[in-house]
């Protein structure tokens, strides 16, 4: 899964969370989108389950080289 941070009604943390507490999702794969590029958020994301965290604004290749950081290559 891929979630933004920034959301109107839970935040990225509290859907990884709800993710994570769901029995068939809870082995999904996790990257956060976030503009707050602060350590704490990286911190707490992967304290959490996320298996990566890309910050905003990106590029397609820091995109693609967030995926296969968790995939492996993309073929």
């Amino acid at each position: 899964m891929i979630s933004d941070f920034n959301m109107p009604k839970m935040d990225g943390l509290g859907f990884l969370k709800a993710v994570c507490a769901n029995p068939s999702t809870k082995k999904a794969a996790f990257i956060i989108l976030t503009s707050h590029g602060d350590r704490a958020l990286v911190q707490k994301a992967a304290q959490l389950g996320a298996n990566n965290v890309l910050s905003k604004p990106f590029t397609i290749e820091k995109m693609r080289a967030s995926i296969e950081a968790v995939f492996g290559p993309l073929g």
